[in-house]
C-alpha cells in the first residue's frame, strides 16, 4: 500500500494526533511548522510549504519542509505572493485547492528555485477567511492525484481550528491597544 492510501486508511488517527500536537502550539508559526512536518513526513513528500497571510494582502513562507527548509525552523528564504499571484496566491484567491499536472503548461506558475513539474496547494480557511495554503512541489509531471487532495484537505481541516485560535487571539489583543 502506498503512503497517501495508508494516510487515508489511518486518517482518523493521524489527524487526532496531529491535533494533539497543534494544541500545544504557541502561536501561528508553531502551527505552520507542525502543519507543514506533518504533511511532509506522512505523506512522503520532497518539500511541502506552509504560507500564512501576512495582512497587507499577501502571503509569506513561514514554514518548510524538505530542501526549502534551513537551519532550525526558518525558511530558507521567505518568498512573498501576492494572493492571486501563481498557483499559491490563486488558491489563497478562490479558497480552493488548486492542482496543477505540469507547470509547464500552467502561466500562474511561479519558479522559486527548484523546478517543480507539478504543484498542489490547498488553502487552509475558516468561514470564508483565508489563515494559510498548504503547498507543495513535485519533480514528477502529474505526481498528484484526487487522493493527495483529500489528505491535503483533511490535514488543512485540522489546522484551521489552531489558526484560527490564533488568529482571533492577535485580533483581540490588537482591539485592546
Amino acid at each position: 500500500m502506498d503512503v497517501v492510501s495508508r494516510f487515508l486508511l489511518h486518517r482518523d488517527r493521524l489527524l487526532l494526533r496531529l491535533d494533539e500536537l497543534l494544541q500545544q502550539s504557541a502561536d501561528a508559526d508553531e502551527v505552520a511548522w507542525i502543519l507543514c512536518e506533518h504533511t511532509g513526513r506522512e505523506l512522503n513528500l520532497a518539500n511541502c510549504v506552509l504560507y500564512l497571510p501576512a495582512g497587507d494582502d499577501t502571503l509569506v513562507q513561514a514554514a518548510a519542509w524538505g530542501p526549502r527548509r534551513g537551519a532550525g525552523r526558518m525558511p530558507e528564504a521567505r518568498l512573498r505572493l501576492s494572493v492571486g499571484r501563481g498557483v499559491v496566491g490563486d488558491c489563497a484567491r478562490l479558497l480552493r485547492t488548486q492542482r496543477v499536472d505540469d507547470t509547464r503548461l500552467d502561466t500562474r506558475y511561479v519558479h522559486d528555485g527548484e523546478l517543480g513539474l507539478s504543484e498542489l496547494a490547498t488553502a487552509i480557511s475558516h468561514d470564508e477567511i483565508l489563515l494559510g495554503v498548504l503547498d507543495s512541489e513535485a519533480v514528477d509531471a502529474a505526481f498528484y492525484d484526487t487522493r493527495y487532495e483529500q489528505a491535503f484537505e483533511a490535514i488543512a481541516a485540522c489546522g484551521a481550528a489552531h489558526l484560527w485560535r490564533f488568529r482571533n487571539a492577535a485580533v483581540a489583543g490588537a482591539g485592546r491597544r
